[in-house]
């Protein structure tokens, strides 16, 4: 062959290798994904737009318009809704994603990214949580904050103690562990032991520890009720003396006493955002709280551990100062309230009859006098049979809507993995997004629906610094709900909340179908997202 045949001969190849790349029908260029007769709603806040998504990989690649020979999977999504995949930046999965790693009772919500470690506790050391949620594969996607209770028990146990310096220095340095492990940032639980032990400069101190590596503080207030603002002030001083982000946990006006006083929240709020910090809250969509009893008891009852706690209940005295404590904590009302009616068992280990159950109802079954003493001396008895999981009606449902139209309130659950069947937890576990986007959203009309997107795709996101993700947009991780607006809704209710929601269809998660028709296809395409730390 002459030098000039081969010239032609090389550039026909070379010519038919650049068209298998650039034809529109070459397998290079099709998408593994085609999303079609989508209406968007891409998490910015904008209105909701038509279009067709293709996605390749992990990642968006194209929204316009596309040709279904493009496509290796087509999804008509004519008559459905598409967006950004939720993301619950408040939930406590790092205690059960490892051993349940589908994680049922999120993924049917169309949640995709779940954040654990709040409200001060998380699962130590989070290199190996990580490392076995890689080895495993797990459905969605987890990140994790740093407990200050957790690292507070690793260095002092349950100590009422003001930490040394060398104590501090301890603390500081396994929080720099962890946030090298790839955490986001540090939670605290200022409610609960050890953590109401600590005071605002030991915080600061244990905060310091994460503005190197870009991290949230997030935090579990000392106070909902009367003190709200007090502990509001708090949060945000830590997080100014820092100059990191402040995320309030699980908003809302837990007393009777100050429901509707929302400026009591909004006003140290915004003050502080107007100098400039971030300062987020996050909130779910019910009147009801769930924490265990060991909340409803004074700080000092637990110092030391168990053991302590148990002899102190031997102690006419100290039972008689517990039992008052109860009373004014957890049993009185200004408003004429029967708390024992509002206060029910979601799970107790020592006689699961009690489940589902309040205070009024198991005092009867007992044969004894429904009063404010011994539903007191009921809850010291559960507390000394290993304690129990509660569910508290606390608020009231126009401070929560007030709440959740504030522009930098994100939706989030508050909840953990679920087994159904087992206990009667709290309904946010299973219905906390669709319950925003039916209830709140369609029937109430509190929020447009382009506003309650953005409060649980691309505003968390941004508080978190998850990169990529939290928008319908070129380039960013095809993480996509596609749920039928006429239908999407939760099922959960506080006597039966082991029930999925209904109406979604696809849950995709990086680019994999991880829900199809509503049913989990087996899939597991999450990852773990780690924080700017990891790898330092």
């Amino acid at each position: 062959m002459s030098d000039k045949g081969v010239f032609r001969f090389t550039s026909t190849i070379i010519f038919s290798i650049l068209l298998l790349f650039i034809h529109p029908g070459s397998s290079q260029s099709r998408f593994q994904i085609i999303i079609k007769n989508a209406t968007v709603i891409d998490g910015t806040g904008r209105p909701s737009f038509q279009s067709d998504i293709g996605i390749r990989g992990k990642k968006i690649i194209k929204i316009g318009t596309l040709e279904k020979t493009q496509g290796k999977t087509i999804i008509d999504a004519k008559g459905l809704m598409i967006t950004p995949g939720f993301i619950d930046v408040h939930t406590h999965c790092d205690r059960g994603i490892a051993e349940t790693p589908t994680v049922d009772n999120y993924i049917q919500q169309g949640v995709t990214t779940v954040i654990g470690g709040n409200c001060g506790g998380h699962r130590y050391p989070l290199k190996k949580l990580f490392h076995s949620l890689e080895d495993k594969s797990i459905v969605l996607n987890f990140g994790s904050l740093v407990g200050h209770n957790t690292i507070r028990r690793q260095v002092m146990g349950y100590s009422m103690d003001k930490p040394t310096p060398h104590q501090i220095q301890k603390m500081k340095a396994l929080i720099t562990e962890e946030m090298k492990a790839g955490a986001l940032g540090f939670s605290t639980g200022l409610a609960y032991i050890p953590g109401t032990y600590s005071d605002t400069e030991e915080l600061i101190q244990c905060v310091s520890a994460i503005k190197p590596f870009g991290g949230i503080y997030a935090t579990h207030l000392r106070d909902q009720g009367k003190h709200i603002t007090q502990s509001i002030k708090e949060a945000i001083e830590i997080g100014e003396k820092n100059n990191v982000p402040v995320q309030i946990s699980h908003i809302k006006l837990a007393e009777d006493s100050v429901w509707g006083k929302i400026g009591m929240i909004t006003e140290p709020v915004e003050q502080a955002r107007e100098k400039g910090m971030e300062v987020y809250l996050d909130q779910y969509p019910y009147t009801a709280t769930s924490s265990g009893f060991a909340s409803s008891f004074p700080s000092w009852a637990f110092e030391g551990g168990t053991e302590k706690f148990l002899k102190r209940l031997t102690e006419k005295d100290l039972y008689q100062e517990m039992k008052q404590h109860i009373i004014q904590r957890r049993l009185s009302s200004t408003r004429g309230i029967n708390k024992l009616q509002t206060i029910y068992i979601a799970s107790y280990k020592k006689n699961h009859e009690f489940q589902g159950k309040n205070l009024r109802e198991i005092l009867l079954m007992q044969g004894k006098e429904p009063t404010v003493d011994s539903a007191a001396e009921l809850i010291i008895q559960i507390q000394k049979n290993g304690g129990a999981q509660g569910v508290f009606f606390q608020m009231d449902e126009k401070d929560v809507e007030a709440l959740m139209k504030l522009p930098y309130t994100m939706h989030a659950s508050d909840g953990g993995v679920q087994t159904r069947g087992e206990g009667v937890p709290h309904p946010r576990n299973y219905g906390t997004f669709p319950r925003v986007l039916s209830y709140y959203v369609k029937q109430k009309k509190v929020l447009p629906m382009k506003e309650a997107v953005r409060k649980m795709t691309s505003l968390p996101a941004k508080a978190f610094r998850i990169e990529n993700r939290g928008i319908i947009r070129p380039g960013m991780f095809a993480d996509i709900v596609i749920f039928d607006p006429n239908q999407f809704k939760d099922q959960a209710t506080f006597s039966q909340p082991h029930q999925y929601s209904q109406g979604v269809k696809y849950v995709i998660v990086n680019g994999d179908i991880a829900v199809k028709n509503g049913n989990l296809t087996g899939n597991r395409p999450g990852m773990v997202i780690f924080g700017s730390g990891k790898g330092e």
